[in-house]
Protein backbone atom coordinates (compact mmCIF):
# COMPACT_ATOMS: atom_id res chain seq x y z
CA UNK A 1 0.00 0.00 0.00
CA UNK A 2 2.72 2.38 0.75
CA UNK A 3 3.95 2.51 -2.75
CA UNK A 4 0.51 3.32 -4.64
CA UNK A 5 0.46 6.60 -2.58
CA UNK A 6 3.35 8.20 -4.63
CA UNK A 7 2.13 6.25 -7.95
CA UNK A 8 -1.35 7.94 -7.68
CA UNK A 9 0.14 11.63 -6.39
CA UNK A 10 2.01 11.51 -9.81
CA UNK A 11 -1.03 10.23 -11.69
CA UNK A 12 -3.01 13.70 -10.78
CA UNK A 13 -0.19 15.41 -11.48
CA UNK A 14 -0.07 14.39 -14.23
CA UNK A 15 -3.61 14.71 -15.36
CA UNK A 16 -3.29 18.41 -13.91
CA UNK A 17 -0.46 18.95 -16.14
CA UNK A 18 -1.53 17.96 -19.23
CA UNK A 19 -4.60 20.22 -20.42
CA UNK A 20 -1.95 23.35 -19.58
CA UNK A 21 0.27 21.41 -22.14
CA UNK A 22 -2.12 19.60 -24.95
CA UNK A 23 -1.58 20.22 -28.38
CA UNK A 24 -3.20 23.09 -29.65
CA UNK A 25 -6.18 22.49 -32.56
CA UNK A 26 -5.13 22.25 -35.95
CA UNK A 27 -9.20 22.58 -36.90
CA UNK A 28 -10.02 25.83 -38.80
CA UNK A 29 -11.32 28.07 -36.42
CA UNK A 30 -14.29 30.24 -37.47
CA UNK A 31 -14.34 30.95 -41.63
CA UNK A 32 -12.13 30.02 -44.05
CA UNK A 33 -10.14 32.95 -46.40
CA UNK A 34 -7.91 32.11 -48.78
CA UNK A 35 -6.39 34.36 -51.67
CA UNK A 36 -4.26 33.26 -54.95
CA UNK A 37 -2.29 35.97 -56.68
CA UNK A 38 -1.70 35.94 -60.50
CA UNK A 39 1.97 34.23 -59.71
CA UNK A 40 0.57 32.10 -57.87
CA UNK A 41 1.37 32.62 -54.75
CA UNK A 42 -1.31 31.80 -52.06
CA UNK A 43 -2.51 32.63 -49.05
CA UNK A 44 -4.95 30.48 -46.74
CA UNK A 45 -6.21 30.83 -43.13
CA UNK A 46 -8.99 31.21 -40.93
CA UNK A 47 -10.57 33.83 -39.04
CA UNK A 48 -12.85 34.15 -36.26
CA UNK A 49 -14.72 36.83 -33.56
CA UNK A 50 -14.12 36.36 -30.25
CA UNK A 51 -15.20 39.09 -27.04
CA UNK A 52 -11.39 39.80 -26.30
CA UNK A 53 -9.04 39.36 -29.24
CA UNK A 54 -11.91 40.35 -31.78
CA UNK A 55 -10.60 39.17 -35.14
CA UNK A 56 -8.44 36.18 -34.66
CA UNK A 57 -6.53 34.17 -37.33
CA UNK A 58 -5.57 30.81 -37.35
CA UNK A 59 -4.15 28.11 -39.52
CA UNK A 60 -2.29 30.40 -41.40
CA UNK A 61 -0.72 28.80 -44.48
CA UNK A 62 1.46 30.22 -47.56
CA UNK A 63 2.63 28.95 -50.84
CA UNK A 64 4.92 30.35 -52.78
CA UNK A 65 4.45 29.66 -56.95
CA UNK A 66 5.80 26.21 -57.67
CA UNK A 67 6.41 25.44 -54.40
CA UNK A 68 4.70 23.45 -51.34
CA UNK A 69 2.20 25.18 -49.07
CA UNK A 70 3.62 25.61 -45.56
CA UNK A 71 1.98 26.23 -42.40
CA UNK A 72 3.47 29.50 -40.81
CA UNK A 73 1.29 30.32 -37.54
CA UNK A 74 -0.98 27.98 -35.90
CA UNK A 75 -3.20 31.13 -33.97
CA UNK A 76 -2.62 34.74 -34.09
CA UNK A 77 -4.14 37.71 -32.49
CA UNK A 78 -3.81 40.62 -30.42
CA UNK A 79 -3.80 40.27 -26.93
CA UNK A 80 -3.59 43.04 -24.94
CA UNK A 81 -3.60 47.01 -25.23
CA UNK A 82 -2.96 49.63 -22.71
CA UNK A 83 -2.53 53.39 -22.98
CA UNK A 84 -0.20 55.15 -20.36
CA UNK A 85 -0.71 58.94 -20.25
CA UNK A 86 2.43 61.42 -19.78
CA UNK A 87 1.13 62.50 -16.57
CA UNK A 88 1.13 59.79 -14.92
CA UNK A 89 -2.24 57.95 -15.11
CA UNK A 90 -3.11 54.37 -16.92
CA UNK A 91 -6.33 53.76 -18.90
CA UNK A 92 -8.06 50.73 -18.08
CA UNK A 93 -6.93 47.45 -20.08
CA UNK A 94 -8.61 47.95 -23.48
CA UNK A 95 -8.97 44.36 -24.42
CA UNK A 96 -9.98 42.57 -20.65
CA UNK A 97 -11.38 45.42 -18.50
CA UNK A 98 -13.19 47.40 -21.32
CA UNK A 99 -15.76 44.96 -23.13
CA UNK A 100 -12.02 43.85 -25.45
CA UNK A 101 -12.57 44.64 -29.40
CA UNK A 102 -15.00 41.93 -30.03
CA UNK A 103 -18.49 42.30 -28.67
CA UNK A 104 -20.50 45.55 -29.41
CA UNK A 105 -17.32 47.23 -29.81
CA UNK A 106 -16.48 45.46 -33.01
CA UNK A 107 -17.83 47.92 -35.51
CA UNK A 108 -20.23 47.09 -38.41
CA UNK A 109 -18.87 47.46 -41.78
CA UNK A 110 -20.46 49.21 -44.56
CA UNK A 111 -19.43 49.68 -48.47
CA UNK A 112 -17.28 52.91 -47.76
CA UNK A 113 -15.10 51.02 -44.95
CA UNK A 114 -14.38 48.51 -47.68
CA UNK A 115 -13.78 50.22 -50.83
CA UNK A 116 -12.27 48.17 -53.39
CA UNK A 117 -12.45 45.36 -51.27
CA UNK A 118 -14.87 42.34 -50.00
CA UNK A 119 -17.16 42.61 -46.79
CA UNK A 120 -16.74 39.42 -45.08
CA UNK A 121 -19.57 39.14 -42.25
CA UNK A 122 -19.90 37.14 -38.81
CA UNK A 123 -23.03 36.33 -37.60
CA UNK A 124 -24.83 38.38 -39.97
CA UNK A 125 -22.81 41.85 -39.48
CA UNK A 126 -20.11 43.18 -41.89
CA UNK A 127 -17.35 43.15 -39.57
CA UNK A 128 -13.89 41.97 -41.47
CA UNK A 129 -12.74 44.12 -44.86
CA UNK A 130 -10.54 41.69 -47.17
CA UNK A 131 -8.50 44.15 -50.22
CA UNK A 132 -6.23 43.14 -52.58
CA UNK A 133 -3.60 45.86 -53.07
CA UNK A 134 -0.83 46.72 -54.99
CA UNK A 135 2.63 47.12 -52.83
CA UNK A 136 5.40 48.19 -55.09
CA UNK A 137 8.33 46.32 -56.37
CA UNK A 138 9.59 43.04 -55.45
CA UNK A 139 12.74 44.18 -56.86
CA UNK A 140 14.28 45.96 -59.48
CA UNK A 141 17.48 45.59 -61.18
CA UNK A 142 18.23 43.63 -64.29
CA UNK A 143 14.46 43.08 -64.32
CA UNK A 144 11.84 44.18 -62.27
CA UNK A 145 8.80 42.53 -60.46
CA UNK A 146 5.20 44.33 -58.60
CA UNK A 147 4.04 42.76 -55.73
CA UNK A 148 0.87 42.87 -54.37
CA UNK A 149 -0.66 41.93 -50.96
CA UNK A 150 -3.81 40.88 -48.91
CA UNK A 151 -5.16 43.12 -46.58
CA UNK A 152 -7.49 42.09 -43.81
CA UNK A 153 -8.98 45.06 -41.89
CA UNK A 154 -11.53 45.85 -38.67
CA UNK A 155 -12.55 48.36 -36.64
CA UNK A 156 -13.16 48.45 -32.98
CA UNK A 157 -14.73 51.74 -30.90
CA UNK A 158 -13.89 51.76 -27.31
CA UNK A 159 -15.30 55.32 -25.62
CA UNK A 160 -13.51 57.94 -28.02
CA UNK A 161 -11.32 55.71 -29.42
CA UNK A 162 -11.75 54.21 -32.51
CA UNK A 163 -8.75 51.25 -32.96
CA UNK A 164 -8.10 49.68 -36.70
CA UNK A 165 -6.24 46.18 -36.98
CA UNK A 166 -4.60 45.53 -40.00
CA UNK A 167 -3.11 42.48 -41.08
CA UNK A 168 -1.32 42.45 -44.27
CA UNK A 169 -0.45 39.07 -46.21
CA UNK A 170 2.53 39.96 -49.14
CA UNK A 171 2.91 37.87 -52.20
CA UNK A 172 6.24 36.83 -51.06
CA UNK A 173 5.27 35.60 -47.93
CA UNK A 174 5.84 38.44 -45.48
CA UNK A 175 3.25 38.93 -42.76
CA UNK A 176 2.76 42.88 -41.31
CA UNK A 177 0.02 42.90 -38.64
CA UNK A 178 -0.61 47.03 -37.30
CA UNK A 179 -2.73 48.81 -34.82
CA UNK A 180 -3.96 52.45 -36.17
CA UNK A 181 -5.48 54.98 -33.50
CA UNK A 182 -7.61 57.77 -34.63
CA UNK A 183 -10.79 59.13 -32.47
CA UNK A 184 -10.74 61.93 -30.10
CA UNK A 185 -7.68 63.50 -28.07
CA UNK A 186 -8.00 61.16 -24.66
CA UNK A 187 -6.88 63.63 -22.11
CA UNK A 188 -7.08 67.63 -22.23
CA UNK A 189 -6.07 69.90 -19.19
CA UNK A 190 -5.88 73.03 -18.85
CA UNK A 191 -2.46 73.92 -17.11
CA UNK A 192 -0.36 70.66 -17.32
CA UNK A 193 1.65 71.64 -20.01
CA UNK A 194 4.80 69.81 -19.24
CA UNK A 195 2.77 66.70 -19.65
CA UNK A 196 1.01 67.68 -23.36
CA UNK A 197 0.43 70.08 -26.39
CA UNK A 198 -1.57 72.72 -26.31
CA UNK A 199 -3.80 71.91 -29.77
CA UNK A 200 -6.95 73.62 -29.04
CA UNK A 201 -8.03 76.54 -29.81
CA UNK A 202 -8.68 77.11 -26.58
CA UNK A 203 -5.47 76.56 -25.47
CA UNK A 204 -5.57 73.27 -23.58
CA UNK A 205 -3.47 71.14 -23.15
CA UNK A 206 -3.59 67.66 -24.92
CA UNK A 207 -1.97 65.54 -22.68
CA UNK A 208 1.31 62.83 -24.17
CA UNK A 209 0.12 59.09 -24.26
CA UNK A 210 2.11 55.84 -25.03
CA UNK A 211 0.15 52.73 -26.28
CA UNK A 212 1.50 49.73 -25.28
CA UNK A 213 -0.22 46.38 -27.51
CA UNK A 214 0.90 43.39 -27.27
CA UNK A 215 0.82 40.24 -30.10
CA UNK A 216 0.13 36.75 -29.28
CA UNK A 217 1.66 34.96 -32.22
CA UNK A 218 1.55 30.92 -32.11
CA UNK A 219 4.14 29.45 -34.53
CA UNK A 220 3.67 26.51 -36.14
CA UNK A 221 5.65 25.99 -38.84
CA UNK A 222 5.07 23.64 -41.45
CA UNK A 223 3.10 20.12 -39.90
CA UNK A 224 4.88 19.90 -36.91
CA UNK A 225 4.24 22.07 -33.94
CA UNK A 226 6.24 21.23 -31.79
CA UNK A 227 9.69 21.41 -32.69
CA UNK A 228 10.27 25.09 -33.06
CA UNK A 229 13.60 26.42 -31.86
CA UNK A 230 13.89 30.04 -30.97
CA UNK A 231 17.28 32.14 -32.08
CA UNK A 232 18.49 35.87 -31.02
CA UNK A 233 20.59 37.05 -33.83
CA UNK A 234 22.83 39.82 -33.69
CA UNK A 235 25.48 42.10 -35.39
CA UNK A 236 28.02 43.63 -33.07
CA UNK A 237 30.22 46.37 -34.32
CA UNK A 238 33.56 46.77 -34.25
CA UNK A 239 34.84 49.45 -31.78
CA UNK A 240 36.16 51.39 -34.79
CA UNK A 241 32.84 51.04 -36.23
CA UNK A 242 34.12 49.27 -39.85
CA UNK A 243 33.07 45.47 -39.17
CA UNK A 244 30.28 44.31 -37.71
CA UNK A 245 30.43 40.39 -36.40
CA UNK A 246 27.25 38.43 -36.44
CA UNK A 247 26.34 35.92 -33.58
CA UNK A 248 23.52 33.51 -33.20
CA UNK A 249 22.44 32.40 -29.95
CA UNK A 250 19.38 29.61 -29.41
CA UNK A 251 16.87 30.18 -26.58
CA UNK A 252 16.51 27.36 -25.17
CA UNK A 253 14.29 28.31 -22.23
CA UNK A 254 11.07 30.90 -21.73
CA UNK A 255 12.69 34.14 -21.21
CA UNK A 256 11.79 38.40 -21.96
CA UNK A 257 13.48 39.92 -24.34
CA UNK A 258 14.55 43.49 -25.56
CA UNK A 259 15.97 45.35 -28.73
CA UNK A 260 18.93 46.92 -28.99
CA UNK A 261 19.96 49.02 -31.71
CA UNK A 262 23.69 48.83 -31.27
CA UNK A 263 23.87 44.45 -32.11
CA UNK A 264 20.96 45.32 -34.22
CA UNK A 265 19.10 42.31 -32.08
CA UNK A 266 16.23 40.38 -33.56
CA UNK A 267 15.00 36.51 -33.42
CA UNK A 268 13.75 34.28 -36.14
CA UNK A 269 11.55 30.88 -35.40
CA UNK A 270 12.64 27.89 -36.64
CA UNK A 271 11.64 24.57 -37.40
CA UNK A 272 14.01 22.19 -35.97
CA UNK A 273 14.29 19.91 -38.88
CA UNK A 274 13.14 20.88 -42.31
CA UNK A 275 15.17 22.75 -44.37
CA UNK A 276 14.39 24.42 -47.94
CA UNK A 277 16.61 21.71 -49.69
CA UNK A 278 19.52 23.69 -49.71
CA UNK A 279 21.73 24.55 -46.26
CA UNK A 280 19.03 26.84 -44.60
CA UNK A 281 16.39 25.23 -42.02
CA UNK A 282 12.97 27.16 -42.76
CA UNK A 283 12.18 30.00 -40.43
CA UNK A 284 10.52 33.44 -39.92
CA UNK A 285 11.70 35.81 -39.13
CA UNK A 286 10.52 38.62 -36.41
CA UNK A 287 11.42 42.60 -37.73
CA UNK A 288 10.97 44.64 -34.67
CA UNK A 289 10.09 48.55 -35.19
CA UNK A 290 9.83 51.39 -33.43
CA UNK A 291 13.35 51.20 -31.80
CA UNK A 292 12.95 54.57 -30.16
CA UNK A 293 9.99 53.30 -28.19
CA UNK A 294 11.37 49.92 -26.68
CA UNK A 295 11.55 49.24 -23.10
CA UNK A 296 8.83 52.06 -22.69
CA UNK A 297 7.34 51.20 -19.57
CA UNK A 298 5.44 53.85 -17.64
CA UNK A 299 3.82 52.13 -15.33
CA UNK A 300 6.42 50.11 -13.82
CA UNK A 301 4.17 47.01 -14.82
CA UNK A 302 6.41 43.73 -15.21
CA UNK A 303 4.48 42.69 -18.41
CA UNK A 304 5.58 45.86 -20.14
CA UNK A 305 9.44 45.11 -18.67
CA UNK A 306 10.90 43.56 -21.78
CA UNK A 307 10.01 44.23 -26.14
CA UNK A 308 9.26 40.63 -26.59
CA UNK A 309 8.66 37.25 -24.69
CA UNK A 310 9.10 33.44 -25.73
CA UNK A 311 7.01 30.77 -24.10
CA UNK A 312 6.07 27.04 -24.25
CA UNK A 313 2.16 27.18 -25.64
CA UNK A 314 -0.15 26.97 -23.07
CA UNK A 315 -4.05 26.71 -23.49
CA UNK A 316 -4.40 28.95 -21.16
CA UNK A 317 -2.32 31.87 -21.44
CA UNK A 318 -4.46 34.17 -23.54
CA UNK A 319 -3.72 37.69 -22.63
CA UNK A 320 -0.50 39.25 -22.21
CA UNK A 321 -2.07 40.98 -18.84
CA UNK A 322 -4.68 40.18 -16.76
CA UNK A 323 -4.80 36.65 -18.06
CA UNK A 324 -8.28 35.48 -16.16
CA UNK A 325 -7.76 32.03 -15.89
CA UNK A 326 -5.99 31.28 -12.11
CA UNK A 327 -4.26 27.91 -13.37
CA UNK A 328 -2.10 30.09 -15.28
CA UNK A 329 0.22 33.44 -14.94
CA UNK A 330 -1.73 36.38 -14.31
CA UNK A 331 0.63 37.91 -17.04
CA UNK A 332 3.00 37.20 -19.69
CA UNK A 333 6.26 37.93 -17.23
CA UNK A 334 4.71 34.75 -15.48
CA UNK A 335 4.45 33.07 -18.30
CA UNK A 336 7.94 33.14 -19.04
CA UNK A 337 8.64 30.48 -16.18
CA UNK A 338 12.34 28.51 -17.50
CA UNK A 339 10.16 26.15 -19.09
CA UNK A 340 11.94 24.25 -22.44
CA UNK A 341 11.40 25.74 -25.24
CA UNK A 342 13.72 24.02 -27.70
CA UNK A 343 12.07 21.94 -29.93
CA UNK A 344 8.33 22.92 -28.56
CA UNK A 345 5.94 24.75 -29.85
CA UNK A 346 6.71 28.64 -29.61
CA UNK A 347 4.63 31.27 -28.53
CA UNK A 348 5.89 34.98 -29.28
CA UNK A 349 4.52 37.74 -27.40
CA UNK A 350 5.51 41.32 -29.23
CA UNK A 351 5.01 44.34 -27.49
CA UNK A 352 4.19 47.31 -30.00
CA UNK A 353 4.95 50.56 -28.34
CA UNK A 354 4.39 54.24 -29.39
CA UNK A 355 4.42 57.38 -27.52
CA UNK A 356 2.20 60.64 -29.12
CA UNK A 357 2.70 63.91 -28.37
CA UNK A 358 -0.59 65.25 -29.90
CA UNK A 359 -0.64 68.23 -32.44
CA UNK A 360 -3.07 71.17 -33.20
CA UNK A 361 -3.76 68.93 -36.79
CA UNK A 362 -4.99 65.75 -33.76
CA UNK A 363 -7.98 68.37 -32.29
CA UNK A 364 -11.32 67.27 -33.14
CA UNK A 365 -10.04 63.86 -34.70
CA UNK A 366 -6.48 61.71 -34.27
CA UNK A 367 -5.07 61.51 -37.64
CA UNK A 368 -4.51 57.68 -37.78
CA UNK A 369 -1.53 57.02 -35.79
CA UNK A 370 -0.36 53.34 -37.35
CA UNK A 371 2.06 50.98 -35.42
CA UNK A 372 3.51 48.37 -37.38
CA UNK A 373 5.83 45.42 -37.66
CA UNK A 374 7.03 42.51 -39.92
CA UNK A 375 7.23 38.64 -39.65
CA UNK A 376 9.66 38.14 -42.80
CA UNK A 377 10.70 34.49 -44.41
CA UNK A 378 14.26 33.35 -43.70
CA UNK A 379 15.85 30.24 -45.40
CA UNK A 380 11.84 29.66 -45.75
CA UNK A 381 13.14 28.99 -50.08
CA UNK A 382 16.58 28.06 -51.47
CA UNK A 383 16.17 30.72 -54.11
CA UNK A 384 14.28 33.66 -54.59
CA UNK A 385 10.78 32.23 -55.56
CA UNK A 386 10.01 35.29 -57.96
Amino acid sequence: MHYRTPLLALSLLALWQSPAFAAPSTACNGQTLSKTFASGASWNLCWAVRPAEGIVLSQVTYKAPNNAARRVLGEAALSQLETAFDDGSVAPLMLTTEAGFGGNNLQTLTAPDCAGGTLRADNGRNVLCETTRSHGYFYKYTTQRQGQLLELASHSQIGARNYSVRWRFFENGTIEPSVGLSGELPVVDATAAQYGWPAMKSGKIATGFTDHALWRLDFDLDTTHANDVVEEITSTPTTDRLRKTKAITALNTETGRSFDPETKRFWRIRDGILTNGSVGQISYELVPNHYDASRANSSNASWLAQDVFFTRYNACEKYAANNPTSACGGNVSQFANAESINQQDVVVWYKQSYHHLPRSEDSNRISTVWSSFQLLPRDWHSTNPF
